[in-house]
């Protein structure tokens, strides 16, 4: 068995399902679709017997996704005690199926699935090496939402004190504190849908550190008085003097489903020349939030913006409010480089959708399909970290990664010679090769080096039995 898998089956090994029997046939599942993680269930189960044990163990009333989840998040806590601060990245995803499927719900044009808000923790420096899924909360929309009782009449107020979607975000920051403890400083990053009066006070009442992107160009509470003058926080950032400039790579971006805002755009990868301001300011609270909520609420704000953006591209402009200080260039620097590790849980949501096949699964329920989940989170972080491996130049032996037989199959594969103890980074780069990696084009990223670990599979797996026969 692959050294990799065999870290991926270990995800799953402290399963507790009630069942020792359960709990075996758990870390099977695991081990064979981590090996063909893009690949139908018929073909990873080729067998009929095997393939309805799956079924019947997806079906199963005992099997909670929450419990096949359990040992991972616990290995995603051990990976991020190694460091003093990690970053939490906060996002929400839309699986979408085709087809006659129970208990799913409504999503954006008509289409029906369910939705996933993940927390994914992700290391501090240059690498953003993903620890793991620390949280997660899935749900289908079945019922109306407050915004289709307040067109059937229900009173702004009343509608006011329904629970939202908006709420996911507080209950996940709460559960990845719950988690986490004091084995690391934890700083959550979060896009402009995270912009709401409500998680900032909390936010700030629980003195948590974070770094959310605004959506809403807030009104500013100058000097903390009803008579002060009322001012936009672009606006006030207009009129402050850019503190330092930096270029950035911008990666690829494909455009969004279902939007056709400007910033629901695909665009190109890029050098990005930006310049950057800081300061602090009070919001004002918002006459649309309970008058519970302080009146008003201190944070610093860090503005991005692309002056000379390229003809036809759409500039980059970030306003980033932060708990986190902004006393020299430094720290300014160190937000922004927070909330650029947020793309970190966009391509791990596409590992989920490419990598794994997740949304052409043909499963009947949520139910289903909520276990399948459980099981494909372990094995998408698995599989995204080969990036991480294929970009750490250090001094890991490729046998903490490959077996023996995988690197005999890459030297030989190799139309140049290979040493025999080769690193890691180097045994990944020899894997994207396989995959159609072109050296020139830089580092590997995780869609070459899956194409290239599948390969590598199967030709062990030629390579063992032809040795057998000898």
């Amino acid at each position: 068995m692959s050294a990799m898998i065999t870290d991926v089956v270990e995800e799953f090994a402290d399963s507790d399902l009630g069942d020792e029997r359960l709990s075996g046939r758990l870390s099977q599942i695991a081990a064979a679709v981590a090996a063909r993680p893009d690949a139908p269930f018929p073909s990873i189960f080729p067998r009929s017997a095997e393939l309805e044990a799956f079924y019947r163990f997806l079906r199963n009333e005992r099997v909670e996704p929450g419990d096949v989840l359990e040992p991972h998040q616990q290995a995603t806590v051990e990976r991020a005690a190694d460091f003093e601060t990690v970053i939490a990245a906060h996002d929400t995803t839309e699986f979408v199926f085709r087809g006659d499927r129970s208990n799913l719900g409504r999503l954006k044009q008509g289409t029906a699935g369910f939705l996933a808000h993940v927390s994914l923790l992700v290391s501090p420096d240059d690498l953003r090496d993903p620890l793991g899924v620390a949280a997660i909360e899935s749900w289908s929309r079945t019922g109306k939402s407050a915004t289709a009782k307040r067109k059937q009449g229900l009173s702004y107020s009343k509608a006011r004190t329904l629970k939202t979607e908006q709420s996911r975000w507080g209950r996940q920051v709460d559960e990845v504190h719950k988690r986490i403890g004091e084995a690391a400083e934890i700083v959550h990053v979060m896009d402009s849908e995270a912009d709401d009066y409500t998680l900032i006070c909390q936010l700030v009442g629980a003195q948590h550190r974070f770094v959310i992107r605004l959506c809403y160009d807030r009104c500013l509470d100058v000097d903390g008085s009803k008579s002060a003058p009322w001012r936009k926080t672009k606006e006030f950032l207009a009129s402050a003097e850019t503190l330092c400039t930096r270029r950035v790579k911008l990666a690829k971006r494909r455009a969004a489903r279902g939007r056709a805002r400007v910033r629901g755009q695909g665009r190109e990868e890029r050098n990005a020349a930006l310049a950057i301001t800081a300061c602090s300011v009070v919001f004002a609270r918002p006459s649309s939030v309970s008058v519970e909520l302080p009146r008003s609420v201190s944070v610093n704000v860090v503005a991005v913006t692309e002056p000379h953006p390229p003809s036809g591209a759409e500039p980059v402009e970030w306003m980033l409010i932060t708990t986190e200080p902004i006393d020299d260039e430094q720290q300014v620097l160190r937000i922004v480089d927070y909330y650029r590790a947020r793309w970190t849980i966009e391509e791990y949501f596409r590992v989920l959708k490419t990598g794994c096949a997740y949304e052409k699964r043909q499963l009947e329920s949520f139910r289903t399909l909520h276990a399948a989940l459980a099981i494909f989170i372990p094995i998408a972080w698995s599989l995204f970290r080969l990036r991480t491996i294929g970009r750490r130049e250090d001094d890991t032996p490729a046998l903490a990664v490959l077996t023996p037989e995988q690197l005999e199959v890459l030297r030989l594969r190799s139309e140049k010679p290979v040493p025999r103890k080769m690193r890691a980074h180097r045994a990944m780069h020899l894997i994207a090769e396989l995959g159609g990696h072109i050296p020139r084009n830089g580092p590997p990223g995780w869609e070459v080096l899956g194409r290239g670990y599948r390969q590598l599979l199967d030709l062990t797996a030629a390579y063992t039995l032809l040795k057998r026969k000898m």
